[in-house]
């Protein structure tokens, strides 16, 4: 049977054979001709920011469908016509350009002759509507990095970190030396005061842009919060003391660092159900009263809060009317895994990584949990951390990552980083390629940190997001200025 069934297909591929164009149909193959390279390509305008191109047309057999346009050996677009637009270019910097010719079954020509193009020198301020940041820790005075040493031009915004609530509701002073006690050179006897604020009020007469915001709370000095919010005359009292504060000090803001409500922070803090509500009630309250001052002098005050980058926090306040307060959310998007968990993690993972030993949480789920609670992305800056969190005695296996260890060592700033461990002392860099951050390990320590590779994709995805900007923790942890420079060149 079988050998009759062969018999019957070759009689019809004889058949087939007589028939018109039969033979060449079974020997068909397709048409491998390519069309010719695209010709006299040039420019017909050239911006600080963008490149005008244009070329002859290539010649084919059945047709060209289209060009492809490559830009530094990148393809970066395609079009049926023979004129293209290269924009979102930097001014003064030389670009290679080349183009290829597509026909109808997928042939590609050879590469036009490459064109090299210098963009125009920039002449216009560059204006960027994403805010910078930076977060000053008062007690880095102790370790001598002073407000002096802020590169402000890079900012837009300084918060200064931090100031308390007295048992009688009140905002105060943090540290009273660090802040407006001691004295720098070219101070003098008839200061209202001096210390870190007298300096902050200097750095702004240098760099006028800056905007300085006090920032009330933090890990440390949230005790009191729940009791502020409680009352609608705790919220008057506390919200009166804000604005006598700013103004005293020479400030443009409050931001609002209660860690946390209802649950949460250092022990000993106190909690209430109500905290959710209350919160709401608190920020209103502070927002009428900046307000009413800005109608009698015409000055825009800030108020802002910085938010954890969890489910919990999202839970326990309302945002989505929260938000309409503020003049934006800071996203505390590090910590994410630190000494307290019982494997290594990542500090700040942009991504989830899918072989996380962790039920993981990422920077972008974070974003994407505030969005959808109703917070603009726009109102969103994203935190980024200076610094890498350290574990001890780690398993050596898989480079040290998701393993057990014992002990963490307390965070490492990358100024230190860079001072010992980066390619130093035993320590290999490694690389999360979900996540899109690295760490560092000897065989023994673990290092979860960020660096400019891994701020790159962060600002990138602050782009693709729409979100307000960036804010860093903190800035004498980078004090040679690597990641912030990173930061502003990529947001500016």
């Amino acid at each position: 049977m079988k050998k009759k069934l062969s018999y019957i297909i070759l009689i019809f591929l004889v058949l087939l054979s007589f028939l018109p164009n039969g033979k060449a149909a079974l020997a068909a193959k397709p048409d491998r001709t390519a069309p010719t390279s695209p010709t006299n390509l040039h420019t017909t305008s050239i911006t600080e920011t963008s490149v005008s191109l244009a070329w002859n047309s290539s010649t084919d057999n059945v047709g060209v469908m289209g060009y492809d346009i490559y830009q530094n050996n990148r393809l970066i677009g395609n079009v049926s016509s023979t004129q293209y637009v290269a924009n979102n270019l930097t001014p003064n910097t030389s670009y290679s350009f080349y183009i290829k010719a597509r026909d109808a079954r997928g042939n590609i020509s050879a590469a036009s002759s490459a064109l090299n193009v210098l963009t125009l020198p920039q002449t216009t301020p560059i204006q960027s509507n994403y805010k910078r940041v930076g977060y000053f820790a008062g007690w880095a005075t102790y370790s001598n990095y002073q407000v002096s040493d802020i590169d402000a031009s890079k900012l837009t915004h300084l918060n200064y970190a931090f100031a308390n609530i007295n048992a009688d509701g009140k905002i105060e002073v943090g540290d009273p030396f660090a802040d407006i006690e001691q004295t720098f050179p070219g101070d003098t006897v008839d200061q209202p005061y001096k210390g870190n604020f007298y300096q902050l009020t200097k750095l702004k007469q240098q760099y006028p842009q800056l905007k300085t915001l006090i920032s009330v709370g933090g890990w440390s000095w949230s005790e009191r919060f729940s009791d502020v919010a409680l009352t609608d005359q705790s919220r008057v009292i506390f919200a009166d003391s804000c604005l006598q504060f700013i103004l005293k000090y020479g400030f443009d803001g409050i931001d609002l660092d209660w860690e946390y409500p209802v649950s949460g922070g250092e022990a000993g803090n106190i909690h209430r159900p109500e905290d959710k509500q209350n919160f709401t009630l608190l920020v209103k309250k502070i927002r009428e009263t900046l307000d009413a001052q800005s109608a009698i002098d015409g000055k825009k005050y800030l108020l802002t809060i910085a938010g954890g980058a969890n489910k919990g926090y999202v839970a326990n306040t309302e945002l989505n009317l929260l938000q309409q307060y503020l003049d934006y959310i800071q996203l505390m998007t590090y910590d994410f895994h630190g000494s307290w968990d019982t494997l290594t993690g990542m500090n700040s993972p942009l991504f989830r990584d899918p072989e996380s030993k962790f039920a993981e949480f990422s920077v972008q789920d974070a974003v994407q949990t505030y969005i959808n609670s109703g917070v603009p992305a726009a109102k969103l800056v994203m935190g980024i951390p200076f610094y890498g969190r350290v574990y001890n005695q780690v398993n050596n296996v898989n480079n040290g990552l998701y393993q057990s260890f014992t002990g963490g060592g307390s965070a490492l700033s990358y100024g230190q980083l860079e001072a010992s461990y980066l390619n130093k002392n035993g320590f290999i860099r490694y690389w999360e390629p979900d996540s899109k951050v690295p760490w560092l390990f000897n065989g023994s320590q673990f290092i979860s940190y960020d660096d400019p590779e891994s701020i790159g994709y962060k600002t990138s995805f602050i782009k693709s997001m729409g979100l307000g900007g960036a804010m860093m923790w903190e800035l004498s942890q980078d004090p040679n200025k690597v990641l912030i420079s990173k930061i502003y060149n990529d947001l500016r």
